[in-house]
């Protein structure tokens, strides 16, 4: 993969942050798992189930790296076994399956992760706040990462972490999983970090990315995860997708309603976000289970096919460039 980087510092950005202090911090889970690991089949389902709860969609950022243990045949590990085994061994992983929540390795137990355990870690907030934008046409994509200090970081020995990742990936492997989420690719950084200087409160840096989508990948899939962490405790201090909400003028994440046509819907329902872009679409029953997950490609009108949902409420989450947007759709 071919990969540029380049480094510049400036003022704020163009936003009206006086009064704002803290970003929300988001939660990364670095999860060690194997595909052909049985032990991982077991209990992938019962995270993935935990992760993609309505109220943690919102809250977590994911992603799966695969080391050569138990099995250095794993499909996903041969895919970039230097950068999976390098990325393990930060964490001393010698076993799948394994998470670390924020930089903390997780016990081995009977789960994955426990709801108790991943709400210790929810409603947090960070001094510093994390915005990665992507832009790009076929296999060439370029991403900005923009870290913004709201207010005085701590001292410590921090890295820039920024990692390729796909996000959805169907493929029955030899343990039995069908689905695979968030699976690493590349490394935009190296593995071990690339050195960041925390900019003083009101002020910012910006890192620019190019690199090439390998043949391999589903290029509609791929995206970029970027994070801060301090290497000597490990701490995540913050992290950041394309896919979170934006700070808006007042510093808060812009949440804004959907204009569905029409509502009741029958067979499909078309939606609008105003003057944003789609970039993807989430269906959530009143149980908070995902009943529809779909990419979009910067579309004006999303469409929603409904003609297979059962008659109820359901919430629509839309993920656009400018802020995430969420609203009630009825199926007839």
């Amino acid at each position: 993969m071919k990969k540029t980087l380049l480094f510049s510092t400036g003022l704020l950005f163009a936003l009206a942050l006086s009064a704002q202090t803290s970003a929300k911090k988001y939660v990364l889970l670095e999860h060690f798992t194997n595909s052909k690991c049985s032990i991982c089949a077991s209990k992938n389902p019962t995270f993935y189930n935990l992760i993609n709860q309505a109220q943690y969609t919102d809250q977590v950022h994911h992603i799966s790296i695969h080391p050569p243990v138990p099995y250095n045949t794993c499909v996903f590990y041969l895919g970039n076994p230097t950068e999976n085994n390098a990325w393990a061994t930060l964490f001393g992983i010698s076993g799948t399956p394994r998470v670390a929540v924020d930089g903390h390795l997780i016990p081995s137990g009977s789960q994955l992760l426990r709801q108790d355990t991943l709400a210790k870690y929810l409603n947090l907030t960070s001094p510093l706040y994390l915005r990665v934008t992507e832009s790009g046409v076929g296999n060439t994509r370029n991403a900005s990462i923009d870290a913004r200090a709201l207010s005085q970081i701590p001292a410590g020995n921090y890295k820039l972490f920024v990692a390729v990742a796909e996000k959805t990936i169907n493929l029955v492997t030899p343990n039995g999983e069908a689905v695979h989420h968030d699976v690493f690719r590349d490394m935009l950084t190296p593995v071990t970090g690339q050195d960041f200087t925390p900019p003083a409160p009101g002020q910012n840096s910006n890192f620019n990315f190019t690199y090439t989508i390998d043949p391999a990948w589903s290029s509609d899939q791929v995206y970029v995860l970027a994070f801060v962490k301090n290497i000597d405790t490990k701490q995540v201090l913050n992290s950041a997708t394309k896919f979170d909400a934006f700070l808006s003028e007042t510093g808060e994440p812009a949440t804004h309603g959907i204009r569905f046509s029409p509502n009741p819907a029958s067979q499909v329902t078309f939606a609008e976000i105003g003057d944003d872009f789609a970039l993807r679409t989430e269906v959530f029953s009143t149980g908070g289970q995902r009943v529809y997950d779909a990419n979009n490609h910067r579309e004006k009108t999303v469409v929603i096919p409904t003609e297979w949902l059962t008659s109820g409420l359901y919430f629509v989450k839309i993920t656009g460039e400018k802020g995430i947007y969420t609203a009630r759709m009825v199926k007839q």
